[in-house]
């Protein structure tokens, strides 16, 4: 009897001693949220020029959301957003961001609020100004951070890499042709929309230019990067998946709003994982699309070829999620670095303002144990993403875009000399791949 005693007493001194571990050491907190955002009446899309989309959305095919990741050190909390649409200009990111502090009392530099660059999707811009949709977008942004604030535990955390093939590089060099078809029918096209003609004209192409289209020889960034995170209790809670590729499955001809393959993958998660929430990070994708478009090199928009996309990676997800070992991080503190890096613009640009030379690029390091963030207001090539991801010397490296800003594209030096629509597009001057790259080294630095 005084035998049991004194094992009941033993485990009772062990769990104190557990429990004091536990309250001295700094314990990680996560938060995940969704909020549906799927429009009710018809709307405005995004993504391609209204050359071809000459009207408002025609119907729905599954739904898309604001979703919010947040994290608590006990002394900081870090709110990652992503809303299902293509972007969200500069001004109007600013002023939900500083909405978002004002309501929850995280400083701005702490909120990485961005877009998973879905060209299915409504558009924040004027045309949609008078709907419910658009009018209630700043609310729901933050009615998903405070929910994901609400849900705040303590977890534990594990990482994973998996490989998907469901991009494909898209700067295509064209060969000597002559035909009817535009270098991009989601823009300009003889066959339809505004530019539709009864007189077609031939247009040839020479060989060694480049278009958009796909380019099953070019190189992409294949990695899926995951974060899981777990309750105490090993109940599966949140996944973050990053990967690169451009969410344009569905093309400009195509009028009903879609979660694109992207939001077809969580979805798979979800379903496939009951009691986890999913969020996206897209990567730099600047230079890679999905393995087909609709409305390029012959292809159809297909809504079920889109959903299949994403089942097609949202199976890896699931595969490498389900071999991750979760753990309490060994070092739970939330480091937050930020820079404005000053970046040249083009001679074309200058030659029309000689008073600005130059754009500040806003951009967030984040460190929590094994793994960081990098971020970048735009659409980054891959190349450039892949050096910021070694550049971390993380475990866990996530390059996330389209974030805190949409200054548009950031090609390789490379791109600039063969040409292309990017190259044309971007604001930056060709070196810029070098000045970002030496300054995020820089910033990167800090967190260690």
């Amino acid at each position: 009897m005084k035998r049991k005693g004194l094992v009941f007493k033993t485990i009772f001194i062990l769990i104190l001693c557990t429990l004091e571990v536990f309250s001295n050491n700094p314990v990680l907190k996560a938060g995940i949220s969704k909020v549906d955002m799927t429009p009710t009446a018809s709307v405005f899309m995004g993504g391609y020029d209204e050359t071809c989309r000459t009207g408002p959305s025609d119907g729905v095919y599954g739904k898309i959301y604001i979703r919010s990741l947040v994290f608590d050190d006990g002394i900081r909390r870090l709110a990652i957003i992503v809303a299902d649409i293509v972007d969200i200009p500069g001004e109007r990111n600013q002023a939900i961001r500083d909405l978002i502090a004002a309501e929850t009392d995280i400083p701005v530099q702490h909120i990485l609020l961005g877009s998973a660059h879905n060209h299915a999707a409504p558009s924040l811009d004027s045309r949609n100004s008078e709907s419910d949709w658009y009018q209630s977008f700043d609310n729901n942004v933050v009615k998903a951070v405070k929910a994901a604030i609400a849900d705040l535990e303590p977890v534990k955390t594990g990482g994973g890499t998996g490989i998907s093939h469901i991009g494909m590089n898209r700067r295509k060099r064209m060969e000597e042709t002559v035909s009817y078809l535009t270098f991009d029918e989601n823009n300009s096209s003889q066959s339809y929309g505004k530019y539709n003609t009864n007189t077609p004209v031939k247009i040839r192409e020479m060989d060694g230019v480049y278009r958009l289209g796909a380019n099953p020889e070019g190189s992409i960034d294949e990695e899926v990067g995951i974060m899981r995170i777990d309750k105490l209790s090993g109940e599966p809670k949140a996944v973050l998946v990053n990967y690169a590729c451009h969410g344009t499955s569905l093309g400009g001809r195509n009028n009903t709003i879609s979660p694109e393959w992207h939001g077809h993958m969580l979805e798979h998660i979800e379903k496939t994982m009951p009691g986890i929430t999913g969020i996206f990070l897209p990567g730099a994708g600047g230079d890679i699309n999905p393995r087909f478009v609709g409305g390029l090199d012959g292809y159809e928009d297909n809504l079920e070829n889109t959903a299949n996309l994403g089942y097609e990676i949202g199976k890896e997800v699931i595969r490498v999620l389900s071999g991750i070992h979760t753990t309490l991080p060994v070092n739970p503190a939330i480091k937050i670095v930020h820079e404005d890096i000053t970046c040249p613009l083009k001679y074309d640009r200058v030659i029309r303002d000689f008073r600005t030379t130059t754009n500040d690029v806003p951009v967030t390091a984040v460190r929590i144990d094994d793994f960081v963030w990098v971020t970048f207001p735009g659409e980054l090539f891959h190349e450039i993403g892949k050096k910021v991801k070694s550049a971390t010397h993380a475990r866990y490296p996530f390059l996330a875009g389209y974030c805190n800003g949409a200054m548009g594209y950031l090609p390789t030096q490379q791109a600039y000399s063969e040409g292309g629509y990017e190259p044309w597009t971007s604001r930056f001057a060709p070196v810029t791949e070098k000045i970002f790259l030496k300054e995020t080294e820089k910033m990167l630095l800090k967190l260690y």
